[in-house]
């Protein structure tokens, strides 16, 4: 473990302590308010059901850092943003009645986010692809926060005693190719025999379906001028790196190919080829004409 990392953990021991009694819904959303500002806007008190203001003072920003977790470089503000929506809150809230799920607070926002940044460019744009801003706003410090919340949020999810400094350690205590080979087989439902996933297109339209969600949902949706051409893909036109007008279906696979792409280097698996579902949402429609990467250059 990292002196960063002792440091922080530390600082959560503290803020544990001090509102002994209360549950770890309760104590990963104030730690929420270590972070940044944009971590404690009225978006994020409606998607976790907790309204957390950012805490001025001696501890501003305290955890709003990048530092290794599982030897891996992570932001670690957007590891426990993404944390606070992760954990089981008692009683329903109104993320619970629509699609919205901690996929949107973390990687699936990212993305969704990155490319509708793209796209309020205007007409003097200073990120002349989508993925050039997939690299900047969905960098891999941040899907490395993503992994690491939704496994830390698992274990404490599980019922056992454990407090989020316990289960930070934990996490961190395991190679990181674990934790990414766990997270696809728990999450994506990814199957990996030979050191390689064996049901790529699967792992991809899942992907796709919670970024497209992410898009409806978000604030972002007027950038788009139809969600269900933004989700199907021509069955015989390979994806083209080009600068559209408005969000399409390509721009959605380039963001799940970076995303995929992101997870099968990090599990350390062997490079693929596959071709994707047209709609990840009806996967009998089949799949396209051509053959995609990953990773995905």
């Amino acid at each position: 473990m990292t002196p960063e990392l002792t440091a922080a953990l530390q600082f959560i021991e503290k803020i544990e302590r001090a509102n002994v009694g209360q549950s770890v819904y309760e104590v990963a959303n104030k730690l929420r308010g270590y972070t940044k500002p944009s971590y404690t806007t009225p978006m994020w008190s409606t998607a976790t059901g907790y309204k957390q203001p950012y805490l001025e003072g001696e501890f501003k920003g305290k955890l709003n850092q990048e530092l290794l977790l599982s030897g891996e470089k992570t932001d670690f503000g957007h590891f426990v943003a993404a944390l606070s929506d992760q954990i089981n809150q008692p009683g329903v809230r109104w993320s619970d009645l629509t699609s919205w799920t901690a996929d949107h607070t973390s990687w699936a926002g990212d993305i969704g986010s990155a490319i509708a940044t793209f796209h309020a460019q205007g007409s003097n744009p200073k990120i002349p692809t989508v993925p050039e801003a997939l690299n900047r706003y969905a960098s891999d410090s941040d899907y490395a926060a993503n992994v690491a919340a939704y496994v830390v949020g698992v274990m404490l999810n599980s019922g056992k005693q454990v407090s989020i400094s316990q289960a930070i350690a934990q996490y961190d205590a395991q190679p990181y190719a674990e934790n990414m080979k766990w997270y696809l087989r728990e999450r994506f439902k990814g199957a990996i025999a030979n050191n390689q996933l064996q049901n790529p297109a699967e792992v991809e339209a899942e992907i796709r379906r919670a970024i497209s969600t992410y898009i409806r949902l978000s604030p972002d949706s007027g950038l788009f001028k139809s969600v269900k051409n933004l989700l199907k893909l021509d069955p015989q036109t390979q994806p083209q790196r080009e600068n559209f007008q408005h969000p399409n279906a390509t721009e959605l696979l380039q963001g799940s190919l970076h995303f995929l792409t992101y997870l099968v280097k990090k599990s350390g698996l062997e490079p693929l080829k596959f071709k994707p579902y047209q709609l990840p949402k009806v996967p009998w429609l089949g799949t396209v004409s051509y053959e995609v990467k990953v990773p995905f250059v």
